[in-house]
């Protein structure tokens, strides 16, 4: 893991901290009921949805992956696919022709 990715997850557990604290939850602890669901009870999984999508994503950020392709091969290797030449001594293309 990145020392960046690191220092991201410690801002977000900071973060997450603040906000299921008392202040932030005083001010959602309210007899309001959207959708039928007590609003500080919608705030509090809001805040827990979101801080474990934003971890999913830091730590899927922080993977060090490996390439897709692989190397190069050799340069005294063929290529696949390349034509070989097919001239004949002193250079005269041997190929039929239509």
């Amino acid at each position: 893991m990145r020392q960046q990715s690191r220092e991201y997850i410690v801002i977000l557990f900071v973060v997450s901290v603040l906000a299921l604290n008392y202040p932030f939850l005083d001010l959602f602890d309210r007899a309001w009921l959207p959708f039928g669901i007590p609003l500080l009870y919608l705030y509090i999984y809001l805040v827990w949805f979101i801080v474990i999508v934003l971890l999913i994503v830091i730590v899927g950020r922080s993977e060090i992956r490996e390439p897709d392709h692989p190397s190069p091969p050799p340069e005294h290797a063929p290529q696949p696919g390349a034509v070989a030449d097919q001239s004949g001594p002193g250079g005269i293309d041997r190929r039929s022709r239509p």
